[in-house]
């Protein structure tokens, strides 16, 4: 019930479907003749131009994708490697398990998990099946930290890595700490580029496809603060102790 009604909610507050449906609203308060539809269609007007002049959405990307810079130095030895996406740390460390976490987070089921439609491309890229263990029940970020976690079964000390979208690691790694299972983030499949990414780019399409995208990852680090499935509202990278 949790999972539908926060897929209903996005629906409705992602900012494309929200600047819509207050145009919507103001066009009809408009043609009953109330002046305060006025406002609602101004206010609409200047939420596109903003979104397709001013970069709102690269910088909300770009803020979630700077929390975790990818690690310069990786251990000698790692466990395993928890997939959210990307396999090549796989090929550089051949003897760690790889879990393929994920089953499918659509509002509508269509009867194939994310994990099991990556597995193929993973046996086709020469990963060992006997290497591979897949995690295909979760439909949220939540999920899939609590239902790898179980089919994993970390033992104390292990060294994993979250490989996953850079703008989506905070998230992740703030659930799979409340999971109590610390992993070391890997950030791949970066949007922004640092540079360029904060110019203005006058499209429309660029500005809402990039605000959704993060909005959706922020409104996700609210909600699973709310809902207590995680301990930090933004999460930032633990501290390294002095090299010895």
């Amino acid at each position: 019930m949790t999972f539908i009604f926060g897929k209903l909610v996005w629906a409705v507050t992602q900012p494309g479907n929200l600047l819509l449906l207050c145009l919507l609203v103001g066009v009809f308060l408009l043609l009953r003749g109330r002046r305060r539809g006025e406002l609602l269609v101004v206010l609409s007007a200047i939420g596109l131009l903003l979104l397709s002049v001013a970069p709102i959405g690269p910088a909300m990307l770009l803020a979630l994708e700077q929390r975790f810079p990818r690690p310069a130095t990786l251990p000698e030895k790692i466990d395993g490697i928890v997939v959210l996406g990307g396999i090549a740390l796989a090929r550089r460390y051949p003897e760690a398990k790889l879990a393929l976490v994920g089953g499918e987070g659509g509002f509508l089921p269509l009867g194939f998990a994310e994990s099991r439609a990556t597995l193929g491309f993973v046996v086709d890229e020469g990963i060992a099946p006997a290497r591979v263990v897949i995690e295909e029940k979760s439909r949220s970020t939540h999920e899939n930290a609590v239902y790898a976690k179980e089919i994993v079964r970390p033992g104390a000390g292990a060294k994993w890595v979250l490989v996953t979208s850079a703008y989506h690691m905070p998230r992740a790694v703030a659930t799979f700490r409340a999971a109590g299972w610390p992993l070391i983030p890997y950030p791949v499949d970066y949007k922004i580029d640092p540079e360029t990414g904060l110019r203005p780019n006058f499209s429309l399409l660029d500005g809402l496809s990039a605000a959704t995208l993060a909005g959706k990852e922020w409104a996700g680090l609210f909600a699973y603060r709310v809902m207590g499935w995680t301990r930090e509202l933004f999460p930032a990278p633990a501290i390294q102790p002095p090299a010895s």
